[in-house]
């Protein structure tokens, strides 16, 4: 038994290993392929607001700073009690690009972001829509970066990680549980060549889409009571032949998700527990992947346990050499997408809070509770 504990650690740190460099070797190059091109298409830009006036005054201001000039800039109050409208009706004032939307009551069946979004959608000009958080702040070449990725690549939904920004030690270690993706389970290079839905990834910080792809989708009422908007969208882009691309955006904006521990938790459990699907098969698949990940969580304790209980070299030497390639992967990853040392070597603590954040948030499902959002609840 603690032989194949030992090689399961080894084959996944190399795997892990293996994987991370395929993936920064694939998006270094993908950096390095961008043409920041100016053009004239109309790009509307939409963020779905609800309670955000901390947030939204220097989201909107960085979009206005942008060096792609041609924008509408669409906000849609979805139903803020706090000064959220204000904020942007002097927005308005300042700039004409930038317009005011009152959110329609939600109606039944809808998720509310993504009926924000698709009121956004509905009142929008542009041939290429960004949808974006009000939590985020972008560099003047943001609009640009997107639309030169997007159509170099001749892509229908591009998105990626912004950099993020944590308070403190605790959030960045829930946060950078992104990193899971290029560490263990998305191949980008091949993803981008033969387009699996399951490998479909996408976050709603950036979302940039040709308007041809959203109507072909026929706008998110295909999703409109879906919990992760952002992946579903993207593996519906996929089912449909449109090309999604995962892209590096860290040079493009950056993001604060969530102000404290507790936030991360609650906001990171209900996207985990929102994209993974439902039914018997998927059930046994994500369990056998919980049990997987904590092996891997626990894995430091592993040689020196066995050292202690006499195990020989070639036992120990698996796990050994698999903790530190896992780790060494984990590292490249949050160097590359710009999260700090600090918290990379916690990487282990990390996926064992990806394991906690799921399996608390099934236990939310499975009793009724829901989870909270901005004072909805979502069941």
């Amino acid at each position: 038994m603690s032989m194949i504990l030992s090689l399961i650690i080894g084959v996944l740190g190399l795997y892990a290993f293996i994987l991370t460099l395929s993936n920064i070797r694939y998006l270094s190059d993908l950096q390095s392929t961008i043409r920041l091109e100016c053009s004239d298409e109309l790009v509307s830009v939409l963020i779905p607001a609800r309670n955000e006036e901390h947030t939204i005054g220097p989201c909107v201001r960085s979009l206005l700073e942008q060096n792609h000039t041609n924008l509408e800039i669409l906000i849609l109050d979805d139903g803020s009690d706090d000064d959220t409208a204000n904020i942007v009706r002097t927005l308005c004032q300042e700039d004409g690009r930038v317009r005011l939307i009152p959110g329609k009551p939600l109606e039944r069946g809808w998720r509310g972001k993504i009926f924000a979004m698709q009121q956004l959608y509905e009142a929008s000009r542009g041939d290429y829509l960004l949808f974006t958080d009000a939590d985020t702040v972008h560099n003047p070449d943001s609009v640009t970066y997107g639309l030169s990725l997007l159509k170099g690549h001749n892509a229908s939904m591009l998105s990626g990680y912004p950099k993020q920004l944590t308070r403190n030690i605790g959030v960045e270690l829930l946060v950078s549980a992104m990193l899971f993706n290029p560490t263990l389970y998305v191949p980008f290079r091949l993803q981008e060549r033969l387009q699996f839905p399951m490998f479909a990834m996408a976050i709603g910080q950036y979302m940039f889409l040709s308007r041809s792809a959203l109507n072909h989708m026929e706008g998110f009422s295909h999703i409109k009571s879906e919990i992760c908007d952002d992946v579903l969208l993207a593996r519906s882009c996929v089912k449909l032949r449109e090309k999604q691309l995962f892209a590096p955006m860290s040079e493009a904006l950056t993001c604060e998700m969530f102000p404290s521990f507790k936030e991360a938790f609650h906001g990171l459990e209900r996207s985990i527990n929102g994209v993974v699907k439902r039914g018997w098969i998927s059930t046994i698949l994500i369990l056998a992947i919980v049990l997987v990940l904590i092996i891997l969580a626990f894995s430091p304790f592993l040689p020196l346990y066995l050292a202690l209980a006499g195990e020989s070299l070639i036992t120990i030497m698996p796990s050994l050499a698999g903790t530190l390639l896992f780790l060494a992967a984990w590292v490249i990853n949050a160097k590359f997408f710009k999260f700090s040392f600090s918290s990379a070597f916690l990487a282990h603590i990390t996926v064992f809070f990806v394991v906690l954040m799921y399996l608390h948030g099934l236990f939310l499902v499975l009793t009724g509770r829901g989870f909270d959002w901005k004072g909805r609840k979502i069941s």
